[in-house]
């Protein structure tokens, strides 16, 4: 049997926590399908949290929120928190330097899932699209 995993995306996250986002609806029905297990283990990157905290920050969401999402995901045990190490870091700067429209970020996903053979992406970066490996869900 082939095993399942799903990483999860800023802009998944960011609309799961946003009521006012656009994709709030889609992101909470994707986030029951994640909870109960659909796409298997579950994973964030470090750099997915810098992320989220740092726009979460930008769009000027109340601290005592933010720290609170950060607490949750961090103490939640059924999400894997993966670290970029220095193989993955310069495998991942190697991909940016030949992409014009992928960020850094994105990059270091692109890596990971490579890497730790992640089948889905949860998020609602289209950008994500043109990478043939993996399967982005967004509902």
């Amino acid at each position: 049997m082939e095993k399942v995993s799903i990483i999860l995306d800023t802009s998944f996250l960011i609309a799961l926590n946003d009521a006012g986002d656009y994709k709030h609806k889609d992101a909470i029905s994707l986030g029951s399908r994640i909870k109960n297990k659909e796409f298997g283990h579950c994973y964030i990157s470090d750099y997915i949290f810098d992320e989220l905290m740092t726009l979460m920050r930008a769009k000027s969401i109340n601290p005592n929120k933010i720290k609170e999402i950060g607490d949750s995901l961090l103490a939640d045990e059924t999400i894997e928190l993966l670290r970029a190490d220095k193989e993955i870091f310069l495998q991942s700067w190697e991909l940016f330097k030949k992409s014009s429209n992928l960020s850094f970020t994105d990059c270091i996903t692109i890596t990971l899932v490579k890497e730790f053979k992640i089948k889905s992406l949860a998020s609602f970066d289209s950008g994500f699209d043109r990478i043939t490996s993996i399967r982005r869900i967004e509902k």
